[in-house]
């Protein structure tokens, strides 16, 4: 094969038998994907087994060698694009469509059945993944009919539009009640009791009120100003959560926009800033873990801070809390940033700072001891 790349280098370290499968990948053509994946198959994922490193590991660390020009996620579609078609040749479609069913549908009965259509239907290639995207969309919805909600599959959790039955429209701060949705059905039992201390315009009320998979659950809302007369008046900061110890499964916990520094004014701090805000995460936090039950769970929505003093990175702050008070993570999702955070102005002359687009959606669980 033509080599279109220097080949790579293998990191500096003691000589490895892989280091000359490495280079020699390298000199593959970018577009032969099935040669690529049975070499890698073949030659590089059992001479990296015999170095004691797994296939997932070896082929992020060969996608992390200098000058090696092809991405993760490339060698392992190729990968299984070899793993599943080792006798590609002998199909009776293009290798495009082998490629595109190796990558895009994950049960073997399922590849089969689009391989029939595809024959029996003389389709194209866009055919085949005009298909393939139909049939997800139509799963998406099936899931969403059989449990009354968006379910996600995947830890990224991004909608485009609110579902208009849950919170009040126009509410600022609002949160997409799909986001609490899928919480639930991830984080919590039949008959669970749910606390939303920070209820804002009682979207966790209203998912639990109007989804019929979660119609056993009771649920429990607060904030300093409710929004209706579901939800109690609390400062959580000040006076607490008003519920017994102990008497909670799950907590779900969105703090607002200005819960977070800003870092717009000119004499900001970020050190007193991040201590002020983390006093602020330790008192919900404390407050939180009392009410569980052993075992009883807690999700809160964190947010990094960014600007032109740098990151707060207060997801890995709120995890370390969390964990001192003797939880431990069993979830990380990630949610796009909320739609009325503002991007933050720099005080430094000339520097930009990247504004997040990211939130995290951290879950732990008391111990049941």
């Amino acid at each position: 094969m033509a080599k279109t790349a220097p080949a790579a280098k293998p990191k500096a370290g003691r000589a490895s038998a892989l280091d000359p499968l490495i280079e020699k990948l390298n000199s593959f053509s970018a577009d032969n994907y099935w040669d690529l994946g049975k070499f890698l198959v073949e030659k590089v994922i059992p001479t990296a087994l015999k170095e004691g490193v797994f296939g997932e590991h070896i082929l992020k660390r060969m996608s992390d060698v200098p000058g090696f020009k092809f991405p993760y996620h490339m060698l392992k579609q190729c990968q299984m694009f070899y793993s599943y078609y080792p006798d590609v040749e002998k199909r009776p479609l293009p290798e495009i469509f082998y490629f595109e069913l190796a990558t895009k549908v994950d049960e073997t009965r399922e590849r089969d059945r689009y391989e029939k259509m595809a024959i029996n239907n003389k389709w194209t290639i866009s055919d085949l993944q005009k298909k393939i995207r139909e049939d997800e969309l139509s799963k998406r919805e099936d899931e969403r009919t059989k449990f009354g909600f968006d379910l996600k599959e995947r830890n990224v959790w991004s909608f485009d539009v609110p579902d208009p039955r849950f919170g009040k429209s126009g509410y600022r701060g609002r949160l997409p009640g799909q986001i609490v949705a899928n919480a639930l059905f991830y984080y919590t039992h039949p008959g669970a009791t749910v606390l939303d201390p920070m209820a804002g315009s009682g979207t966790t009320g209203d998912v639990v009120g109007s989804i019929q998979h979660f119609s056993g659950c009771i649920c429990k809302m607060y904030d300093v100003e409710p929004s209706d007369d579901r939800v109690g008046r609390a400062n959580i900061l000040l006076t607490g959560i008003p519920e017994q110890s102990n008497s909670i499964d799950y907590v779900f916990l969105d703090p607002p926009a200005d819960f977070y520094p800003r870092g717009d004014d000119s004499d900001f701090s970020p050190t007193a800033a991040k201590a002020e805000t983390m006093m602020k995460f330790k008192t919900i936090a404390r407050e939180s873990a009392r009410t569980l039950k052993p075992g009883g769970r807690i999700s809160v929505i964190v947010e990094a801070s960014t600007g032109s003093f740098g990151v707060i990175d207060f997801p890995f702050e709120m995890t370390q809390v969390l964990k001192e008070l003797g939880l431990s993570q069993i979830g990380k999702v990630y949610l796009p940033r909320r739609s009325e955070a503002v991007k933050l102005r720099s005080h430094v002359e000339g520097l930009k700072p990247m504004a997040s687009d990211c939130r995290e959606l951290l879950t732990f669980e008391k111990s049941k001891i």
